[in-house]
């Protein structure tokens, strides 16, 4: 069987049974609270199920959806909404009778018609927000609910041309790259002009928030980071891949660098070394960049700095 064959057969497999695929022993790494996990039984009965208790027919609806190769391993991922009507707390989130939205991103790694291993990250502080709870101050990005893709073609269950695909890979590689040439705290050393659309839109976590438009972009997400990371390096990845005009990666933790430059989110500089575990989703229009889907583990983060953000939830422990 081709590589194509192999990514669509994975594509199909992630796409009509979800979680289900899972190995006896699949190798699970989740946002915190949850944590890693080791083993099929441990993924229903500390992720599943509870989810499931919470949220009861709860749908999933997808923005982006591809899958590719990486260092010969068969990966598809996922990003959008779980939404349903909350019934019982989840991870310490007391419930609140009403249509709940849990933003998630997703990436397995299919082999032998199993997955072996998923990550997989919940915007938990978006969903603490919905029941009134603020578990970081007002952001400078917009709180706003992402929409789907704008050109309406993130969700291809089909194999996408290889040409197009190829594009969108050197064109993420490139754009990789020049976050790397990040000069001190001067945002222009990236060069990022080169492959965003001036009309861009990027969808970050809650308590980082959104923006529309390049100018936006550096001014309420990039920028921050920067200046609070200024020696920041990212590219480290469990996965990258590209599929048409899509395409995603994830790193426990992708982005590395000293908390020496300002306070980020309300949390104060250590001075010391962090890591921070992220999926991007991108979706290419033309010759460069128009959307991107971010998560982010801010609450993994925020425990690197010492602060315990959970601690501010009215229930005691995961639920």
């Amino acid at each position: 069987m081709g590589l194509t064959e192999r990514i669509a057969r994975a594509k199909d497999l992630v796409w009509t049974k979800g979680h289900r695929a899972a190995h006896d022993e699949v190798r699970y790494f989740g946002c915190q609270p949850i944590g890693n996990l080791e083993g099929r039984e441990a993924v229903e009965s500390e992720v599943l199920r509870p989810l499931e208790r919470a949220l009861p027919n709860l749908r999933i609806e997808p923005y982006v959806f591809l899958g590719g190769e990486w260092n010969g391993e068969i990966w598809v991922a996922a990003t959008g909404e779980v939404i349903a009507e909350m019934h019982e707390p989840w991870l310490g989130i007391p419930a609140r009778t009403t249509t709940m939205r849990l933003r998630f991103g997703t990436f397995h790694q299919v082999l032998d018609d199993c997955i072996v291993e998923t990550r997989e990250l919940f915007d938990i502080i978006g969903f603490a927000s919905q029941v009134g709870i603020e578990l970081l101050p007002p952001s400078a990005g917009r709180t706003m609910q992402p929409p789907g893709p704008a050109l309406g073609n993130g969700l291809s269950r089909n194999s996408q041309p290889a040409a197009a695909t190829q594009k969108t890979r050197a064109l993420v590689d490139a754009m990789l790259d020049g976050c790397n040439d990040l000069d001190g705290s001067n945002l222009e050393s990236m060069g990022m002009g080169r492959f965003w659309h001036d009309d861009m839109a990027w969808y970050g976590p809650w308590g980082v928030g959104s923006t529309l438009g390049f100018d936006e972009f550096q001014r309420d997400a990039q920028g921050p980071s920067v200046a609070s990371f200024p020696n920041r390096r990212g590219g480290f990845h469990q996965a990258r891949i590209a599929d048409g005009l899509t395409a995603a990666f994830t790193g426990w933790p992708s982005l590395q660098g000293t908390f020496d430059g300002v306070a980020f989110r309300g949390i104060e500089p250590t001075g010391g070394p962090i890591g921070q575990n992220i999926m991007d989703f991108y979706l290419r229009r033309g010759p460069k960049l128009h959307e991107n889907w971010v998560l982010i583990d801010l609450i993994d983060f925020a425990a690197q700095c010492g602060v315990d953000l959970l601690a501010q939830l009215p229930i005691d422990g995961p639920t």
